[in-house]
């Protein structure tokens, strides 16, 4: 099993354009390429610019914004070892073993968005953009049925100028799609895997059980380095503040 993971840059940066403090791209790659050597995964890092580490990767017209090299980044790997490839971006942190993803007749796995994050007004306003897939860790199967997927996605990629986007117009049916359904969709079997448990970000819920892999991504950053602090702040304060933030409001509305 191949874990590819990368970035063009150690620092991340916020909305407003300021660097992430605490934050950092190597130190997450690092730990990933740790645990998947530690369980037995073949790691490729790849430096799309300023990274530091890693594999150069120059991208199609030298693109990294918006994700375009991703299509081209897991076709090249696919070429170069006939194996699972599992694509898991930058900020986001092997944790556990994922051998049970090479269970199942599909090509490509995705991973769904809990329900509890498609239950509000930002995302039913975004619901196109963002849809019920998010494309921060894809599974991908070594078979011919990928291979022409990912020059569709590729292409699609560059004609709507996001990858996610164009993964979700592919590889994603309008109605909410049931964890762990089998789904043929444009020539390729798609598997639905949960966020919660392969992609997970959800730190303002609280914790899960059996969190495979843990995404840093956007307003979720400063979780990062995941110590003993943030998983107990997790585990105790968030669940409680969830409960009382609720009641507050109710109050202050009487």
């Amino acid at each position: 099993m191949l874990i590819v993971t990368g970035a063009d840059s150690d620092v991340a940066r916020t909305t407003d354009g300021n660097i992430s403090k605490g934050f950092s791209f190597r130190a997450v790659i690092t730990e990933t390429v740790k645990k998947a050597e530690e369980l037995g995964y073949t790691p490729f890092v790849f430096d799309l610019g300023n990274l530091g580490i890693g594999e150069l990767f120059a991208p199609r017209d030298n693109v990294s914004q918006r994700a375009l090299f991703k299509p081209e980044l897991i076709k090249a790997c696919m070429e170069r070892k006939d194996d699972i490839v599992v694509y898991i971006d930058g900020d986001a942190q092997l944790c556990s073993s994922i051998d049970e993803i090479a269970e199942g007749d599909y090509d490509i796995g995705v991973t769904v968005r809990d329900t509890t994050e498609v239950n509000n007004e930002w995302y039913r306003n975004n619901f196109e953009w963002v849809k019920y897939v998010n494309a921060g860790v894809i599974f991908f199967k070594p078979t011919e049925a990928t291979k022409e997927f990912i020059k569709v996605w590729q292409k699609k990629t560059y004609e709507v100028g996001d990858d996610q986007v164009a993964l979700n117009k592919l590889a994603c049916p309008d109605d909410y799609p049931e964890v762990g359904s089998i789904v043929t969709m444009n020539g390729v079997r798609v598997k639905f895997f949960p966020c919660k448990q392969y992609n997970y970000y959800y730190f303002n819920d609280g914790l899960v059980d059996n969190i495979k892999i843990m995404h840093f991504k956007g307003d979720v950053r400063h979780f990062y380095p995941f110590n003993w602090r943030k998983r107990l702040y997790c585990k105790t304060v968030v669940p409680t503040m969830n409960v009382v933030r609720p009641l507050i409001k109710g109050a202050l509305r009487r």
